[in-house]
């Protein structure tokens, strides 16, 4: 029995997401063991497959001063801390990776854990459309210090045996080298009539869904979303997606007749993306991933402290069902002119394979086989 580690990142949902549509695509003889400090309930409510859920001491990745922007000083000082005592921690973790006889590593996406399992002898295979050394070489630019940690990181990542470098990416995020991937997305497990009637959706009304994919979003101007009735804005209640019960129930705000809050345990967030007329969110990769797959309009944030952005930006630029705003119409919720946009133009289907983690499955079972 192949016994694999998926090391995932818990900055926002979206890493969580896309490895649990690839843990969900490996081969059912494996046994899968999760490093991760996302949200034990998050893998608990939505794998299918029996696994063994660990936490992460390896991740480094970016701080934040309000809602989702960067703090650059407190993300260079945090990783600068992690990799003080990295040798500590590789030595730990490459103990840890043997005594679960670790046969493959998989990492969305922790330098160290390439790093541990290149010191371990296990093969690895980075998953994503970024890398932190990629991410932080702007940021960092003009501290003293930063060259130096994204010159190790860089180093420990380069270690990986193969890379899968998903859309929304530039091929020099992997300078040692990867393979383009299709879009690696969890799928829809109903139609759209079937996703509207599970939410509870009026078949008149449009309805728009606000979210930030783990990272609090811009709550305070809700009042303003008053000035673009008719259409209905959704907001998942985050605790009552930890809830035990199978109940699913849209409240109406009591103070903003448009606004609507969503408690469902069961959630499975593909169908509700799919049940939606448009959903206004930040730039992640999972929320991006699930729009693109299932052609619903959105509304973007700008990221332009965040080097993956300038990717997205050419990409969403190609689909008339997709606008970008600025900082602060998305922080005062300005967003009449973006409605009409996304809302009076057909949708563009992706154009590509959606199917991503069936596809790079099947090439970790040829790596496997190639050892």
């Amino acid at each position: 029995m192949v016994r694999v580690a998926f090391y995932i990142d818990s900055h926002g949902f979206g890493h969580a997401t896309r490895s649990m549509a690839l843990i969900e695509a490996l081969p059912e003889s494996w046994h899968v063991l999760i490093r991760s400090n996302v949200p034990a309930w998050l893998f608990q409510k939505d794998l299918k497959r029996t696994f063994e859920l660990f936490p992460s001491p390896l991740d480094i990745h970016p701080r934040h001063v309000t809602s989702y922007r960067v703090d650059i000083q407190k993300t260079l000082m945090a990783a600068e801390r992690k990799l003080s005592c990295a040798n500590d921690i590789l030595a730990s973790e490459t103990d840890w990776l043997r005594d679960n006889r670790v046969d493959l590593v998989l990492s969305d996406i922790a330098p160290l854990a390439v790093q541990a399992a290149s010191n371990a002898g296990i093969p690895s295979s980075g998953i994503s459309n970024f890398t932190w050394d990629w991410i932080f070489e702007p940021l960092f630019n003009g501290h003293p210090s930063g060259f130096s940690v994204v010159h190790k990181l860089r180093e420990m990542t380069a270690q990986a045996t193969l890379n899968f470098r998903l859309p929304f990416s530039n091929p020099e995020t992997f300078p040692q080298g990867s393979i383009e991937a299709p879009l690696l997305v969890r799928p829809v497990s109903m139609n759209r009539q079937e996703a509207r009637q599970h939410f509870g959706f009026d078949e008149r009304s449009t309805y728009f869904l606000l979210t930030f994919g783990g990272i609090d979003g811009p709550v305070e101007k809700l009042d303003r979303l008053r000035e673009f009735s008719p259409v209905q804005f959704i907001q998942v209640s985050r605790d009552a997606e930890q809830i035990p019960t199978h109940e699913r129930i849209l409240r109406r705000h009591p103070e903003i007749e448009n606004f609507w809050i969503l408690t469902c345990s069961d959630l499975y967030h593909p169908d509700l993306v799919l049940a939606v007329d448009g959903v206004l969110t930040k730039p992640g990769y999972g929320i991006l991933s699930e729009c693109m797959a299932t052609a619903t309009p959105l509304i973007l944030d700008s990221r332009d402290d965040f080097r993956e952005f300038t990717v997205v930006r050419e990409t969403v630029s190609l689909f008339p069902q997709c606008a970008i705003i600025s900082n602060s119409e998305m922080e005062n919720l300005e967003i009449g002119t973006a409605l009409e946009k996304v809302l009076a133009q057909p949708p563009l289907p992706w154009q590509g394979e959606t199917r991503g983690d069936k596809w790079i499955a099947a090439r970790l079972v040829g790596l496997l086989q190639e050892k």
